[in-house]
């Protein structure tokens, strides 16, 4: 049942894979590698095609010697058509086909096929396919078969040679082979990222063969690192059952101290039955004196629950453990205890959106961490709280207290913004107006500054003191000329520009529209801009457009420039893996080139965007290019700072990475299907998914549109489709729902079906109930007063990343978002100037 089940796990992830490189992958291949002086192989493919030694290392850390090798002085290029899906291979043109059909038997077949055929594969070739034959086999359900394909390609040499006894051992453990799993894992290197669960992987040999003895020192080393490492619930309760079956007081203690960490610090519901069972059979072998000392669980334990609880949004249950925690003299008075359980309290009660019982929860958790680091916290969150039960007096008087108690803090400046709103929520404008204006010499450091000063002009917009906005906006300009946060970039100029027309300095006004459109391409305020100035002046706007467009031209390097880093053994390796589909596992070894934390060189960042995208694994390529933007170091600007570029020229690559089309097909048959457009449903998936067709969230939205089940089977009865929290992780099942919802939303904003968007996130009704609240609201005011910041920011990043697929790949300056209505609802507006005397 075990190997059956990882059998079933490993073909879904690995499905999605293989599948992806078929939809996703290049027509063509490469293999070429690029060179330099003389004839020796100086590019990254050349790096991975090189076969390693055939004699494996004797040991873990004799291994690690021989993959850890200092990278040459030398930089190498990277030619990015080396990293083409191994599938894309002309020879495997039959295999690639049966993988599309999910054929898996087929596909191993067809590759066993092409290894034997004349002229044979090369070394590095061989090493390439017969990896990926391992892969193939165990999705064709033959474990025993792939463990020994992948030996075969470790024994044939390579950059995967690791990974390849990893999978080979791994397979060879599910399978009861646990003295070939031992084989394989002596000869694996320490220095792979899977070292953690090689370690897991040879105390699962071991006890396979039945030496707990051996295997314990193993176990305890996996769950013993710090946080959760992956798994650990299933290899405590392993572990805790191992103990049992060979009886003492401390392998009793030991599997009692094991099931009460799944019982209270596990995730919901995962493995606690059976834990609670292995907890009563350890205590039940204890002599009584020793049992009673561990039968009522710490109050540690308990606070640990609580907060189990309320990570897996069970706020109920976890209000259930703190009633006997706050029951406790010790959680009367500041300290750990009662600090920790009436936060856990505080914010449980925040959930079920009971506010004025949270905001008195937050007020004990303020108490009670008196003294300790959780103090400000409290008072953030106490501070929130206040403000949601709209009791605002004491919002203010939480936010103050932070100011006071913590002026150094980061949440300071935040703090003080929070309490001018509060302060104007009061009625008290002249508070407010005090706080924000001194903010920027309270906080000449502070990140909020520039919003605290926003705030205080968009008050006065709202309120049409278009003159008395234009102070606050010129000092936040001068502070930040150039905001590039998504829902600020463009922000200040557009506004000041909008003061600028109202007060009648026309000229002034269309020149800031204009830098708004050059500056800050195809970001929210760029659409506002565009559309404010083409309805002043059409001319003008397409000028700037077009005059933006055409100082691009082809300046952007691509390929990168040749870095060292390209012969390193991570970059070699994530790139043989994305190849054979593993994205996971590259993106894991690119990280460890500081990709992940953004502090690799600009030509690696940029690099590892088109690796992936070559390899035909948008997800992994877009979430790169839109986490590296900001992070350049000066001088080098030019490779990944893209968003200061349009689309055109080689900087049009950058965009089509950061803004790719997965599910091209699906997407445009069901958009067409229920009438909306293209760059609205791919602009969703961007924002909701990430394009992860698997993901759920903690509010259980389920997919690339993120559809919660309920919503998903209204929308799927009438289309004869079946919506289950499974189906809905089927891309064709999902985006059909999805898009059938936007198209009903927009039906319901004739007017402006931009509309459709915020309530796609905050419910279908909200955006109605806030446009009867300001039926004569400008569209851009309007959009910065949607009462939830959630939906306020998602509205301007969907309208971003619509812009954007417009632009490149729709209706250009015509797509809706470029096309924004001036305002809010302009059938309500106009109706109300047909009654006007």
């Amino acid at each position: 049942m075990a190997l059956r089940s990882f059998l079933s796990r490993r073909s879904a992830v690995w499905g999605l894979g293989l599948t992806a490189l078929v939809a996703l992958g290049c027509a063509a291949v490469t293999t070429a590698p690029r060179l330099g002086a003389g004839s020796a192989p100086t590019s990254a493919a050349a790096a991975a095609a090189a076969p390693a030694s055939t004699a494996a290392p004797a040991s873990p850390s004799a291994a690690a010697s021989t993959s850890t090798a200092a990278a040459p002085e030398e930089p190498v290029a990277f030619d990015p058509d080396a990293a083409l899906p191994l599938l894309d291979d002309p020879r495997l043109a039959a295999v690639k086909a049966a993988v599309a059909r999910e054929a898996y038997v087929e596909a191993a077949r067809e590759l066993d096929t092409a290894l034997a055929k004349e002229p044979r594969p090369s070394r590095e070739e061989e090493h390439a396919f017969r990896y990926q034959l391992g892969r193939l086999r165990a999705l064709a359900g033959d474990p025993l078969g792939a463990a020994r394909a992948f030996g075969e390609a470790a024994a044939v040499g390579g950059p995967l040679e690791g990974y390849a006894r990893y999978e080979a051992a791994d397979l060879s453990v599910r399978a009861g082979e646990h003295a070939e799993a031992l084989r394989h894992i002596e000869k694996i290197p320490a220095d792979l990222p899977v070292a953690s669960q090689v370690v897991l992987l040879r105390a699962d040999a071991l006890l396979g063969k039945g030496d707990l003895d051996a295997a314990l020192p193993h176990y305890r080393a996996y769950l013993g690192k710090s946080g959760h490492p992956p798994r650990w619930v299933e290899v405590s309760l392993k572990v805790a059952r191992a103990l049992l079956q060979k009886p003492s007081e401390e392998h009793a203690e030991e599997a009692i101290g094991l099931a009460r960490r799944v019982i209270y610090e596990g995730p919901s519901g995962a493995g606690s039955g059976e834990a609670k069972a292995i907890e009563n059979d350890a205590l039940g072998s204890l002599p009584f004196p020793r049992r009673k000392a561990f039968e009522t669980p710490s109050q540690d334990d308990l606070l640990s629950q609580a907060k189990r609880q309320l990570a897996a949004s069970q706020s109920r249950a976890a209000l259930r453990t703190t009633d006997g925690l706050i029951a406790d003299p010790r959680a009367a008075t500041p300290g750990d205890l009662g600090c920790g359980a009436w936060m856990v309290r505080a914010e449980a009660l925040f959930r079920l959106r009971k506010r004025p019982e949270a905001a008195d929860a937050y007020g004990s958790a303020i108490e009670r961490c008196a003294g300790t680091p959780r103090r400000v916290e409290a008072l953030w969150h106490g501070g929130k709280a206040s403000a949601r039960a709209a009791r605002n007096a004491e919002a203010a008087q939480r936010y103050g207290l932070l100011e006071q108690e913590f002026a150094p803090h980061r949440l300071a400046d935040d703090a003080r913004l929070k309490g001018a709103l509060a302060a104007r929520e009061l009625g008290d404008e002249a508070r407010f107006t005090q706080m924000l204006t001194k903010m920027p010499d309270d906080y000449p450091e502070g990140d909020m500054t520039t919003d605290g000063l926003f705030e205080l002009a968009l008050g006065r917009m709202t309120k049409r003191d278009w003159a008395g906005a234009v102070a606050p906006l010129e000092r936040a300009l001068a502070r930040a000329p150039r905001e590039r946060v998504y829902y600020a970039a463009g922000r200040l100029p557009y506004y000041l520009a909008r003061a600028r027309l109202e007060t009648g300095a026309i000229d002034q006004a269309k020149e800031l529209f204009a830098s708004v459109i050059r500056d800050y391409p195809l970001t929210f305020y760029m659409s506002l801009a565009y559309a404010r100035l083409a309805d002043k002046d059409r001319v003008a706007a397409d000028r700037a457009l077009d005059e933006a467009l055409a100082r691009e031209g082809a300046t952007a390097p691509l390929p990168p420039p040749a870095s060292a880093a390209f012969a390193q053994p991570a970059f070699v390796r994530a790139l043989a893996l994305a190849r054979q589909g593993e994205s996971r596992l590259a993106r894991i070894e690119l990280d460890r080139l500081g990709v992940g934390a953004r502090t690799a060189p600009p030509e690696v960042l940029w690099a590892a965007a088109l690796l992936f995208s070559r390899a035909g694994s948008p997800k992994e390529a877009h979430q790169i290019l839109r986490t590296a933007t900001n992070t350049i170091p000066k001088g080098r600007a030019e490779l990944t700072d893209w968003t200061d570029h349009y689309p055109a020229g080689n900087w049009r690559s950058a965009w089509e990475i950061a803004f790719p089309r997965p599910y091209a097909s699906i997407v445009a048959a069901e958009a067409q299907r229920s009438g909306i457009p293209e760059s609205l449903a791919h602009a969703i998936m961007r924002e909701e998914s990430a394009f992860d067709p698997r993901v759920v969230s903690s509010a259980a939205a389920v997919g690339l549109m993120q559809l919660i089940l309920p919503t998903a089977q209204r929308m799927a009865k009438p289309l004869k489709l079946k919506a289950t929290a499974e189906s809905l992780k089927r891309p064709e099942i999902n985006v059909a729902l999805g898009c059938r919802y936007l198209s009903i939303l927009r039906a319901k904003f004739k007017d402006n079906p931009l509309l459709a968007i915020p309530g796609y996130n905050a419910g279908g009704g909200k955006p109605k109930d806030w446009v009867d609240e300001r039926p004569n609201e400008d569209f851009d005011l309007w959009v910065e007063q949607i009462p939830y910041e959630e939906t306020r920011n998602y509205t301007k990043r969907v309208m971003t990343s619509m812009a954007a697929y417009d632009f490149l790949y729709g209706k250009g300056k015509s797509g809706e978002a470029l096309a924004a209505p001036l305002h809010a609802s302009p059938a309500a507006r106009g109706a109300l100037a047909a009654k006007a005397p």
